[in-house]
């Protein structure tokens, strides 16, 4: 997703709406750590947090930019407290 996803012009003018945050279990001081706090089992996965931090849901696996924007629209409608 780094090299398909996240460079998307699309994607990018769209996450300017969010706080993202991009760890890596095997290279990140506090990879390991969050992966055990959150379960994480598989990779990829994207934990969406609300601004209180309660997860609201869970992206598992590879998504195009367009389904991952979808995906994330779809989580905060759901949720109720935020929408755009």
């Amino acid at each position: 997703m780094a090299r398909e996803v996240y460079p998307d012009r699309e994607f990018i003018k769209f996450s300017q709406s969010y706080v993202l945050v991009r760890v890596f279990q095997d290279t990140d001081p506090q990879g390991n750590r969050l992966a055990r706090r959150y379960g994480i089992d598989g990779f990829p996965t994207l934990i969406l947090l609300d601004s209180s931090g309660r997860e609201v849901d869970r992206i598992l696996g590879f998504r195009s930019a367009e389904e991952l924007m979808e995906d994330i629209k779809s989580a905060f409608r759901s949720d109720g407290r935020i929408t755009l």
